[in-house]
């Protein structure tokens, strides 16, 4: 602890965070679809989209609307 109890102005360093800290990144979670949906990838996560909207988790549903943009170009 700092025997300084004015803290510095200056901020602090932080390290970069791994993807979504701990979340897989997006590249493995489309290559985890193609393994185990094969053509029907784009299909299943956008289930899981459905899904993440109905339980009202926007976030969630914002990120695999974004993967499913990407399986289907």
């Amino acid at each position: 602890m700092s025997r300084n109890p004015v803290q510095s102005k200056k901020p602090k360093a932080t390290s970069p965070q791994p993807a979504a800290q701990g979340k897989p990144g997006d590249d493995a979670i489309i290559d985890q679809a193609h393994v185990l949906y094969g053509s029907d990838a784009a299909t299943a996560v956008a289930y899981c989209g459905l899904d993440a909207w109905f339980e009202g988790e926007e976030v969630e549903f914002r990120r695999f609307a974004q993967l499913f943009r990407r399986l289907m170009n």
